[in-house]
């Protein structure tokens, strides 16, 4: 009995961050692409009129990174009696996506101390190319990280398996938005669009579903079963 209250506060605890994450880099991102989208005279406007917002985005998608890994060790705690190596797996692919989108936020940082006047089109120009290209390559990451996690969730069942077959094929959305880096052509395919669209609401079921229910439910015991040979 004791076991199972421990594994619902944790739970509950590892819900609160996952909503943190959620609030914090999720709206942080949002509010950075309406901002940095466009052309650059566009950016250099809305930089003049929003700077206290871009800063506000900047410093919650920052927030955001460090928090994810935060939770991929929580629920490394929480699911890893179900199978060792795919908790590690999840782990360096966490710790690499955060470090792959801290080093894309760091080109924004000479936008921090500038209000977009002082700042003309050719240095914005290069600043964002770089942030974008990264941002894209932190995809890759954002989406190979769902795919141990949602064999976790399978496994262990501290939460419906439902949640976890929808983190894994939310896995291969985030692929595929990576995979338009070296195929643009793609974003133009009735194909791709039809098959990224339902991995993209998938990926969105799996990890607000894991917050919730990790928050209201807590987590069950995991299954002591290993997860691979």
């Amino acid at each position: 009995m004791d076991e199972r209250s421990n594994a619902k506060a944790a739970g509950r605890r590892t819900g609160l961050v996952y909503l943190i994450l959620i609030v914090t880099s999720g709206g942080g991102y949002a509010m950075m692409s309406s901002l940095v989208a466009g052309s650059t005279q566009a950016v250099l406007a809305r930089l003049a009129t929003r700077h206290a917002l871009f800063i506000l985005a900047f410093a919650a998608m920052a927030i955001g990174f460090v928090v994810w890994v935060v939770l991929a060790f929580m629920l490394y705690g929480l699911m890893s009696s179900s199978g060792r190596l795919l908790g590690l797996l999840m782990l360096i692919f966490t710790l690499a996506g955060a470090a792959t989108n801290l080093i894309g936020l760091s080109h924004l940082l000479p936008l921090l101390s500038s209000a977009g006047s002082i700042m003309d089109a050719s240095t914005l120009a290069p600043i964002l190319q770089k942030y974008n290209r990264v941002l894209l390559l932190a995809q890759l990451f954002s989406g190979l990280w769902l795919f141990p996690y949602g064999w976790l969730v399978l496994w262990s069942r501290i939460a419906p398996r439902l949640l976890g077959a929808c983190l894994i094929l939310g896995c291969f959305g985030y692929v595929g938005v990576f995979a338009t880096a070296f195929a643009p052509s793609l974003n133009h395919m009735m194909a791709y669009r039809v098959i990224s669209a339902p991995l993209g609401v998938a990926a969105v079921l799996g990890e607000l579903g894991m917050c919730l229910w990790l928050l209201i439910k807590g987590a069950r015991e995991p299954k002591l079963s290993p997860a691979t040979p």
